[in-house]
């Protein structure tokens, strides 16, 4: 994925989703360069955040 690790919280991101963690990120426009590591986050495994009660359901508050 060109342009994947372009920032280290993206790096880090990545490698929580190789070790099985839970990572969880908001999705943005497909068209907008800012949210192409948020996108390719829920590509490759992140559970994608649409409410604050997706956070809430994951943390099992």
């Amino acid at each position: 994925m060109a342009g994947f690790f372009r920032s280290d919280s993206i790096f880090t991101a990545k490698m929580a989703l190789r070790e099985n963690r839970d990572v969880l990120a908001v999705p943005g426009p497909i068209d907008e360069e800012k949210y192409v590591g948020c996108n390719q986050l829920i590509q490759a495994g992140a559970k994608p955040v649409l409410a604050a009660t997706d956070i809430l359901d994951e943390l099992q508050l």
